[in-house]
C-alpha cells in the first residue's frame, strides 16, 4: 500500500529539517509515540501505541535513515506487535521544500503489513493515516513556533532615568534663631538718632530748673 500527502509548516526549511530529526520533538508530535530514542546519527528505536478500527496495537519499532541531505530523508521503519502477531515495514521518503517563510513538507510511504494488521482493509488505514497526519501537523506547527520564539532576539530593556532628590538643609540644634522682623529688640536697636538728642535736651532743662 502506498501513502502520499503534503502539508505546509509556518517555518523556514532550515528550522523544519532539524526538528524532524530531533527525537524529543518527534516523540511529542507523533500521535501514539510513547518512546523515541536516537541511537546514533542514522538509527532510532521507539514504541508506538495506537488504534485502528478498534484494534489496539503496541509495537516496538526501529528506524534507519538510509539517505539524507538538507531537503530530503529516506528511511526504513520496521515494527512488531507480538501480542497481536502482526508486523509492518515502511519505506518512507520525506522532503522539505522552501516556500518563502513557510515550508512544503511531503512524504511518500510504501507500507507492507502482516498478521492481523495485514488483514484489515486499505480504506481503514487511509482514514486513520489522515487523522494521524492532522494531529501531527498541529503538534509540529506548535513545536516550530516555540523554537522560533526561543531563537528570536530579545528586545533590550530600557532603564528608567534615575532621579536624585536634593538633600535637605540641616540646621544645627543649638544655632541661634534670627530675630523675627518687627520684634521689640529690633525696634529699639533701629530707633532714630534724633530721638535721643531730644530726650537729652529735655533732661537738661529739667535738671536746670531744679
Amino acid at each position: 500500500m502506498k501513502l502520499e500527502s503534503s502539508f505546509l509548516v509556518p517555518a523556514p526549511s532550515g528550522r523544519v529539517m532539524p526538528l524532524l530529526l530531533d527525537a524529543p520533538t518527534m516523540e511529542a508530535c507523533i500521535p501514539g509515540c510513547t518512546e523515541l530514542v536516537q541511537v546514533d546519527e542514522a538509527n532510532y528505536t521507539g514504541r508506538l501505541v495506537n488504534e485502528v478500527a478498534h484494534v489496539r496495537f503496541n509495537a516496538a519499532f526501529s528506524a534507519q535513515i538510509t539517505e539524507r541531505d538538507e531537503h530530503e530523508i529516506r528511511a526504513i521503519l520496521r515494527g512488531e506487535d507480538k501480542k497481536l502477531a502482526s508486523s509492518l515495514k515502511l519505506d518512507a521518503t520525506l522532503a522539505v521544500v522552501p516556500n518563502g517563510d513557510v515550508s512544503d513538507v511531503s512524504y511518500s510511504i510504501e507500507m507492507a503489513m502482516w498478521g492481523k494488521l495485514g488483514r484489515m482493509g486499505e480504506s481503514i488505514f487511509r482514514r486513520r493515516t489522515a487523522e494521524v497526519e492532522k494531529q501531527f501537523v498541529e503538534a509540529f506547527t506548535r513545536a516550530c513556533q516555540a523554537q522560533q520564539a526561543r531563537e528570536a532576539p530579545q528586545p533590550a530593556m530600557e532603564r528608567a532615568p534615575v532621579t536624585v532628590a536634593p538633600e535637605p538643609v540641616r540646621v544645627a540644634a543649638d544655632a541661634p534663631s534670627p530675630p523675627a522682623e518687627g520684634s521689640g529688640r529690633r525696634r529699639r536697636a533701629t530707633a532714630p538718632a534724633g530721638f535721643w538728642r531730644r530726650l537729652m535736651a529735655l533732661l537738661g532743662r529739667w535738671s536746670g530748673r531744679r
